[in-house]
């Protein structure tokens, strides 16, 4: 029998993702319309990708990987401690974002070259994007404070709350699409939507927090000076910025990939990074509904597990992991390789989003997700090490994983343009997630023992897909084949006696 609790709490998780991604793709729905994909959108989302960049290590998957297992272990102990543990990591991570903020924004023209060195020659664009960076900057303390909050609710067994912050960015960012759109396009009013959007995220997450029983313990401020900086905190909070760091290069990667495949687009056609953007946008979907939302339960739950020393219940816990990510990242790999020009016609071909740049996306939605799967056990089995707090052994794996993106993409992108691109990074998932679990050694997926349960996933996506092409091939809508593909799938299932909400196996 698996965790009912442990599922319960991945699909309260998912609901809210997948809340927040329908929320998304309405945002960039609404930002390829009035914008479609050309140098401006180029230059803002580069732009927006820097502050998302940092997001990555200060807020959500560097950071939390760090902190969230030691929070566990105060949260066990007493309540008050996890408190003031808090605090003083929050007041030492606004001090150095701050700080971060202050280099981004004086040498703003710089930076935003380094990040698009493609545009190198066209002065008006570089211009734009260095006020643009000015601009969405800010977002990265305000979303930094949400990370902390955030786990904080986590190991309250709250995921729904944190999950569903981010539909208030996305309805401020479509605001600011549909005005800056009808403003003449101007992308300036879009870029003051993130941090509108990013304090309302803020103000949402702080109120679920309070009402847990979170309250500022502040006796680090008292006698504060920068030349005994750490010397106010709390111990855990100097052992956290040490474990952070290799932290930060291992998550991190992950994010580098998708930076650096957009710093390399930039040498390409106007409008690629926009492609690559769209696309990823898409491919984000299933990755934030199910494989984000079963990494971050599983990292609380090990985290938790690890603090008891229950070894028996790590192994179900990667085991509940790894299956219900197969329940759930199958179906989907199958419905966006079909479906990748139906699902980017509906969603992005509108007004100044043209038929080209439809096929351009789809193409890249397709080479994405190549590496769809191997991306989720990445996210899984990279909890599975921190939550152990083993933070180097995926450091080291990532690194590689990375060289080997930046090679296959200088490569692939000769021939493939900036499809090349999306499917060196499903290559290099795929090294980062073999080899991360050969390197789990305490670890086995039991493929015998969970063979059959697999086998009727397996017979039930195929099922699913064969029932996708047929209504393909005689035009159904494809939000409605969507639909019937969906339920013939959980009908398959409910067939095959396999029970979501419990998950007997």
């Amino acid at each position: 029998m698996i965790s009912k609790s442990f599922n319960l709490s991945i699909y309260k998780s998912s609901l809210a993702v997948f809340i927040s991604r329908i929320f998304g793709l309405l945002r960039d729905t609404a930002i390829a319309a009035f914008f479609g994909a050309n140098k401006l959108t180029d230059i803002f989302f580069i732009a927006f990708a820097i502050p998302n960049l940092f997001r990555a290590f200060f807020a959500e998957g560097a950071l939390s990987s760090a902190f969230v297992p030691i929070l566990s272990d105060k949260f066990v102990k007493d309540k008050k401690l996890a408190n003031k543990y808090i605090s003083d990591l929050m007041f030492a991570l606004l001090i150095i974002t701050l700080i971060i903020l202050l280099i981004f924004i004086v040498f703003s023209k710089y930076i935003i070259l380094i990040f698009m060195p493609g545009y190198y020659n066209d002065k008006s664009i570089v211009t734009i994007g260095s006020h643009l960076l000015i601009i969405l900057m800010p977002y990265l303390p305000i979303i930094t404070v949400c990370g902390l909050f955030s786990g904080y609710l986590n190991i309250n067994k709250i995921y729904f709350i944190p999950h569903s912050s981010t539909v208030l960015l996305n309805l401020s960012m479509i605001t600011g699409a549909i005005f800056g759109g009808y403003l003449g396009g101007n992308i300036y009013i879009l870029s003051y939507s993130v941090g509108v959007g990013g304090l309302l995220q803020l103000l949402y997450i702080f109120y679920f927090s309070r009402k847990m029983d979170f309250h500022f313990q502040i006796d680090s401020l008292k006698n504060f000076s920068f030349t005994t900086f750490f010397n106010n905190f709390d111990a855990d909070v100097k052992k956290t910025f040490y474990l952070v760091i290799p932290s930060i290069l291992g998550l991190s990667i992950n994010q580098l990939n998708f930076v650096v495949g957009r710093i390399l687009a930039s040498f390409l056609k106007e409008g690629s990074i926009s492609y690559l953007y769209y696309a990823n946008r898409l491919y984000q979907l299933p990755i934030g509904v199910f494989s984000v939302a079963i990494g971050v339960v599983s990292l609380t739950e090990l985290s938790l597990a690890y603090s008891k020393n229950r070894p028996d219940e790590i192994k179900k816990i990667l085991d509940n992991a790894v299956l219900v990510l197969s329940l759930f990242i199958l179906p989907s790999f199958i419905g966006l390789i079909i479906l990748s020009k139906e699902l980017v016609t509906i969603i992005y071909l509108h007004f100044n989003f043209t038929k080209i740049d439809m096929i351009n996306t789809s193409i890249a939605l397709q080479m994405y997700t190549v590496g769809l799967i191997f991306i989720s056990l990445v996210n899984i089995f990279t909890r599975a090490f921190h939550s152990k707090k083993d933070l180097v052994t995926p450091v080291k794996i990532s690194f590689f994983a990375f060289i080997l993106n930046i090679m296959l993409t200088v490569i692939l992108m000769r021939f493939l343009s900036h499809a090349g691109i999306a499917l060196a990074s499903s290559i290099a998932s795929a090294f980062n997630a073999i080899f991360l679990y050969i390197y789990l050694k305490e670890y086995s997926f039991d493929f015998r023992k969970y063979s059959y349960f697999l086998l009727k996933v397996i017979i039930s996506s195929i099922v699913m897909m064969l029932c996708l092409l047929g209504m393909k091939a005689i035009n159904i809508n494809v939000l409605l084949n969507v639909f019937i593909c969906v339920v013939v799938y959980f009908l398959m299932l409910k067939i095959f006696k396999i029970n979501i909400r419990e998950f007997k196996v």
